[in-house]
């Protein structure tokens, strides 16, 4: 049985991950506090993520044509051991849940925990908004993307390629979302003396960021270059996403999939950890310096 379908048939029942967004939207509509960290949250996806990647493909569209545009250099990241994972284009459904993960965990924990969450709640806005605004003080040094097929496999995908330009694919908002979902939370709950009460809970959320991560290279929207320097960030931002806990995340990844040998999973699992080390051992002040100058020396494929 394939990894990602394990994880589905094991976890995707938890209520955990299916917790009602409508829910939160009515929890926000009355806090005041709560709601202007969600307009501020918003407002920050839309302008970085989104507005920023339409503006740089138009300029590199400009200078390609000869307009004397300043505009960061575009690499294509790929990595020869992205050939040995599967494509997999079937798990799209995976990889476009990692915001309604984050969005039915705190949904969950609200109804169980009451408007005590609500403080908690901000707590974890403010640091997700901080994973998009970090990251795009690297992709404004220099754009990534990878290759993806000239036919959108299907509308599904189609919607996808419209929506996102593909330049910034490292460091992976997918990695940073899903895997400090369930660090963070993790934390919020240890401090309120409530980790062993949602011990199954956060294991479902965890396994299904595997799951996640997994499906970025499934699909083929992003690298094995793309994982780890997404994890020594990470690090920045939520310091209790450590050395140990982003190697145990390498670790796992892959591990159920049969149509991996294993060699060439520990090939890539070997090559993630290294690339890991490489950028957090630079230490949390040059750490974001240090992914860019990777992105800066990356040779690419041809």
């Amino acid at each position: 049985m394939l990894g990602y379908t394990r994880v589905l048939e094991t976890h995707e029942e938890h209520a955990v991950l299916k917790g009602g967004t409508a829910y939160l939207v009515w929890v926000s509509l009355g806090n005041r506090a709560l709601r202007r960290i969600v307009l501020s949250f918003i407002a920050t996806v839309v302008k970085r993520f989104f507005v920023d990647q339409f503006v740089f493909r138009l300029k590199l569209g400009l200078r390609s044509r000869g307009a004397n545009i300043e505009v960061p250099a575009l690499k294509t990241i790929e990595h020869q051991l992205d050939s040995l994972v599967p494509i997999r284009y079937e798990t799209v459904e995976v990889y476009l849940g990692f915001i309604q993960l984050w969005i039915s965990s705190l949904s969950y924990l609200r109804r169980r925990l009451g408007p005590a969450f609500d403080a908690d709640i901000i707590d974890f806005l403010v640091g997700l908004r901080r994973c998009y605004l970090d990251a795009s003080s690297v992709y404004g040094r220099g754009l990534t993307t990878t290759r993806r097929p000239e036919r959108a496999p299907s509308p599904r995908f189609a919607f996808i390629y419209a929506v996102d330009p593909h330049l910034f694919c490292v460091p992976s908002l997918h990695v940073l979302v899903v895997c400090y979902t369930y660090k963070r939370l993790e934390a919020l709950l240890r401090a309120r003396g409530d980790l062993e009460r949602f011990s199954l809970e956060l294991d479902a959320v965890r396994a299904k960021a595997l799951a996640i991560t997994e499906s970025i290279l499934y699909v083929r929207q992003h690298s094995v270059n793309c994982i780890p320097t997404s994890l020594a960030m990470l690090g920045v931002i939520e310091p209790s996403y450590d050395e140990s806990e982003s190697k145990r995340f390498l670790s796992e990844l892959f591990v159920d999939e049969e149509a991996m040998h294993s060699l060439d999973r520990a090939r890539i699992v070997d090559y993630m950890t290294s690339l890991y080390e490489r950028i957090a051992r630079s230490g949390p002040d040059a750490c974001y310096d240090a992914i860019a100058d990777f992105i800066a020396a990356y040779m690419e494929i041809a």
